[in-house]
C-alpha cells in the first residue's frame, strides 16, 4: 500500500497536518478573523462576563427571579449593549470563516473528492462507513455554526480542520493540543496497552497522538460522522500512521466485551445529549477489559466554573451552535461514571483539568 501524493491537490502545501487553504487571499482573511477572534476571546471574555451577570443580579434583586435558561438569560443580557456587541461581532466573525474557507476548498471540490475516494482503498491503517446511514438527529445540528456540522457536508471535515484552526485561536497549530491529550492521557494501572479507542475521533487528531504514544498498539478512531472518518483516515496516511477508523456511533458500538485497554473521549460529552452520554458511559465499560480505563476530556461541570464563566457558557451555547453543552455542564459527570461502573481516580476539580475525568473498570 502507497502513500498519496498531494502535490497536484494541493498546490500549497501544508500547516502542520492541515491542508492550506488554496489562495493567499484566502488566508490571509482567516488570519484576520483568527486574530479579531482571539482578541475577543481573550481579551473581552471575563468584562463581558461580568457585565453580564450583573444584569442577572439585578433581574434577581428587582423580581426575585433568576433566569437559568439560555433563551431567558439571552433575551435579558442582549438588551446590555456590550454584551449585544460582543456577540454580534464573535457571531459573524465565525460565520465569515466557515464561508470563506468552504469556498476556499471548494475551487477543488472533484479532486479533493477524487483523494479520499482513493484514500478509502489505501493504508496504512483503514477506514469503514455506511454510505446509508441514517443519523439521530442530535448528529446532524449545525455544530459551532458550521453548515452542515459533522455530518451534512462531503468535504465538512476538510472545512472542520482549517475552522478549528481558528476556533482554538492556534492552540491546536500541528495538533499540538491534541497531541497533549494524548501524551496525559491515563493508562490502565497494570501498564498493559494493546489496543486503544478514540470514540467521536473527528479528524483523527487525538487518535494520531494516540498511535505516537503508542506505537505498538492497535489504535482506533470511531465517530459518527462519516465524512469525519474518511477525512482522518486521508489525513492520517499523510503522516504514515497506522490508525483504524470506523463509522460508529459511540453509543452503540461494534466490538466485543472486554476488547479494549484504553477508551478516551475529547470534547465529545458537550455535544451529546445527557441521555446518550449514559448510553455511551455504558459501552465503554461494556468494552474494556476488566482493569481497563476510560478518559474523558470534556468542558468543567457548572459547580467548579465561576459565575461569569457559567453565563458565556450558556451564552456560547446558545449562540455557537452547541444546544447540548447546557445540559452537559450542569449534569453531575463524575457521578453518571460512578453509575455506569467506574471507578474515579479522583474527585478533584483541579485533577480533572489535568488529567480528564479517569474511570477505570474494576477487576
Amino acid at each position: 500500500m502507497g502513500h498519496i501524493e498531494t502535490k497536484s491537490l494541493l498546490t500549497r502545501g501544508f500547516n502542520g497536518n492541515t491542508p492550506e487553504l488554496l489562495n493567499r487571499a484566502d488566508e490571509a482573511y482567516c488570519d484576520f478573523v483568527s486574530g479579531a477572534r482571539n482578541l475577543l476571546m481573550y481579551a473581552q471574555f471575563q468584562n463581558i462576563g461580568k457585565l453580564g451577570e450583573a444584569e442577572l443580579d439585578q433581574a434577581a434583586k428587582a423580581t426575585g427571579h433568576r433566569p437559568n435558561s439560555p433563551d431567558a438569560i439571552k433575551a435579558l443580557v442582549m438588551k446590555v449593549p456590550e454584551v449585544a456587541t460582543y456577540f454580534r461581532v464573535k457571531r459573524t466573525l465565525q460565520e465569515s470563516y466557515w464561508r470563506r474557507i468552504a469556498e476556499s476548498y471548494g475551487l477543488k471540490q472533484r479532486e479533493f473528492e477524487q483523494a479520499l475516494a482513493e484514500a478509502d482503498q489505501m493504508g496504512p491503517g483503514s477506514v469503514t462507513y455506511d454510505p446509508n446511514f441514517v443519523y439521530p438527529a442530535y448528529a446532524t445540528i449545525d455544530i459551532h455554526v458550521q453548515p452542515g456540522g459533522y455530518t451534512g457536508q462531503r468535504l465538512g471535515a476538510l472545512t472542520y480542520d482549517y475552522g478549528t484552526k481558528i476556533f482554538f485561536g492556534g492552540a491546536g497549530d500541528a495538533d499540538s493540543l491534541h497531541h497533549s491529550m494524548a501524551e496525559k492521557t491515563s493508562a490502565p494501572k497494570d501498564g498493559v496497552v494493546k489496543r486503544v479507542m478514540e470514540i467521536g475521533c473527528s479528524i483523527g487528531q487525538m487518535a494520531c497522538g494516540l498511535k505516537k504514544r503508542f506505537p505498538n498498539a492497535e489504535v482506533w478512531g470511531t465517530d459518527i460522522g462519516a465524512p469525519m472518518v474518511r477525512y482522518a483516515h486521508w489525513r492520517t496516511i499523510q503522516q504514515g500512521l497506522d490508525v483504524l477508523y470506523a463509522q460508529m456511533p459511540a453509543e452503540d458500538l461494534d466490538f466485543p466485551d472486554n476488547h479494549f485497554d484504553i477508551v478516551t473521549a475529547h470534547l465529545l460529552f458537550h455535544e451529546i445529549p445527557v441521555p446518550v452520554i449514559k448510553r455511551i458511559l455504558a459501552e465503554a465499560k461494556r468494552v474494556l477489559r476488566p482493569g481497563g480505563v476510560f478518559v474523558l476530556w470534556d468542558f468543567f461541570s457548572a459547580k467548579n466554573r465561576s459565575g461569569a464563566t457559567n453565563f458565556m457558557g450558556l451564552m456560547d451555547a446558545s449562540d455557537n451552535g452547541e444546544p447540548f453543552a447546557p445540559g452537559f455542564v450542569n449534569c453531575d459527570v463524575e457521578a453518571l461514571m460512578e453509575q455506569a461502573g467506574f471507578k474515579l481516580r479522583s474527585h478533584d476539580p483541579q485533577e480533572l483539568g489535568r488529567t480528564g475525568r479517569v474511570g477505570d473498570k474494576p477487576i
